[in-house]
């Protein structure tokens, strides 16, 4: 099932659960009774970047962060957001120090006995020059052009998915330079010996909103990796419904697209689409 038809679906079920007088009402949970401590949502935050959750001022900011807090307020509870590492994420899950915490941080499927809410896709995406001088259109205009990625990564496979694509069509093959360190693949495109690079969400985003980065992100390339939202223990269904729920509930009233502008979030990542 798709992200819209799952939020269509639960959107559904929030408005059959308020106008229900019988078992679909019993459906609806109070997040109110199935917190940690009374009067709040408490979450743990790992750093996953800009746009995401990054600290500014001494202060956790960003679309998650955000997010939670519209969710809280939503259900008459206080966020309280709480820095994590994200090695000690799932340890204060399991430890009920928090209620969810963002799992974005989290490399790979979620440890067992812990399920996830999610509100984003992330994955990998091209970046181009934003100047776009090797009038780069589509993919296919990749054909016999250099690009780079991180060696060994998705991206890196990304690319070579890309490149037997074209090859395929007849096209000639891409020039792939794989980099040991991340830091170094946007060097060939920003000094213009690349046409392209193909990094992770966490990496393309964060010079895609900078006004004064050379580099972005190239619309409508993207392969998506996973879903990522708030994390939660996976015998916790009642909080996991309510979380469900509200988040339906701000995907139904705009505020989720309202965030995701402010914050610079691609439609692409949105798991609603």
């Amino acid at each position: 099932m798709t992200g819209f038809c799952r939020t269509a679906l639960t959107v559904l079920l929030l408005a059959l659960s308020a106008a229900w007088p019988g078992p679909a009402r019993a459906h609806y949970i109070d997040m109110r009774k199935v917190v940690i401590e009374p009067g709040v949502l408490t979450v743990g935050i790992a750093l996953s970047g800009r746009p995401f959750a990054y600290r500014e001022d001494g202060i956790l900011k960003g679309f998650e962060v955000d997010l939670a807090g519209e969710i809280a307020q939503s259900r008459g509870l206080a966020l309280k957001a709480v820095q994590l590492p994200r090695k000690g994420l799932v340890a204060a899950l399991r430890a009920g120090q928090v209620d969810a915490v963002n799992s974005m941080p989290l490399d790979g499927k979620p440890p067992a006995g812990v399920a996830v809410v999610p509100y984003l896709v992330v994955g990998d995406h091209m970046m181009i020059l934003k100047k776009n001088p090797f009038h780069i259109k589509s993919v296919e205009d990749l054909a016999g052009e250099t690009v780079s990625t991180p060696a060994g990564t998705s991206a890196e496979a990304f690319a070579r998915e890309i490149d037997r694509h074209l090859v395929a069509e007849g096209r000639p093959a891409m020039q792939i330079h794989s980099f040991p360190n991340e830091r170094e693949v946007h060097f060939p495109v920003s000094m213009g010996h690349a046409a392209a690079y193909f990094i992770d969400t966490s990496g393309a985003l964060v010079p895609t909103l900078d006004p004064e980065s050379r580099v972005g992100i190239f619309p409508g390339v993207f392969k998506p990796r996973r879903a990522v939202g708030l994390a939660v223990l996976a015998d916790k269904a009642d909080l996991k419904d309510a979380l469900e729920h509200a988040i339906a509930a701000k995907v139904a009233n705009g505020t989720y697209d309202r965030l995701r502008e402010e914050y610079g979030v691609p439609d692409e990542l949105s798991d609603f689409r």
